[in-house]
């Protein structure tokens, strides 16, 4: 094979799909060509060449400086974003931002409630919805094309204690999703036992418990 085949193939081999392995918070865990059987229990997304250009042009940077955001309206459909960027739009958002109290029992008045066990590895999140809310929003609609208040996801945001303007994950709740199980779980990562959790108040009452 000659030299310029050589370049050839070398930029047809570096300009292939992508294969990115991440956490339900969107930090990524493998970025590569190649499948890898070493990430079976993280989610697994594949975007062109074109897709990835923004990790491709940042030499100076490595993927722990970006996210990927799944798109909550359509299903298979991936975003990298900038983790600063991502950052920085939440910090500007806190004004607009609740924070829901921890308790140590919840109540079963509850809208929505979100429960953190930080002595689990994996499945140590759960969110789940009031099942007479759900009911009665599902009777009323179709949850295939609805909205909740005009939303179809929230983001859950965990911060530093008294400070959230140090993040340490986010979470993307699919709200279809959420009404059609009642209750979704996930896995993160880090040690949530002593953060603060904001998010954009859509129910009218959110409760949230760490199990110990």
């Amino acid at each position: 094979m000659k030299l310029h085949e050589l370049e050839l193939a070398r930029k047809s081999q570096q300009q292939s799909d992508k294969h990115i392995y991440f956490d339900d918070s969107g930090k990524i865990v493998y970025y590569g060509r190649a499948e890898s059987e070493d990430y079976l229990d993280s989610n697994h997304a594949v975007l062109s060449y074109e897709q990835c250009m923004i990790i491709e042009e940042s030499p100076n940077k490595t993927v722990n400086d970006f996210l990927i955001i799944v798109d909550p309206t359509t299903e298979g459909v991936y975003t990298l974003v900038n983790k600063q960027i991502e950052l920085e739009t939440f910090k500007s958002a806190i004004k607009m931002l609740s924070k829901v109290t921890k308790k140590t029992a919840l109540t079963s008045t509850y809208d929505i409630k979100i429960e953190y066990n930080y002595s689990k590895k994996k499945d140590n999140l759960v969110v789940a919805l009031n099942d007479k809310l759900r009911k009665n929003v599902l009777n009323s609609t179709n949850a295939q094309d609805f909205s909740f208040k005009g939303a179809n996801f929230i983001n859950l945001y965990f911060t530093t204690q008294n400070d959230p303007h140090f993040m340490f994950e986010s979470l993307n709740v699919d709200l279809v999703k959420l009404f059609k199980e009642k209750e979704l779980t996930f896995t993160v990562k880090d040690n949530l036992e002593n953060c603060d959790l904001f998010t954009k108040k859509i129910f009218d009452k959110y409760e949230y418990k760490v199990i110990k």
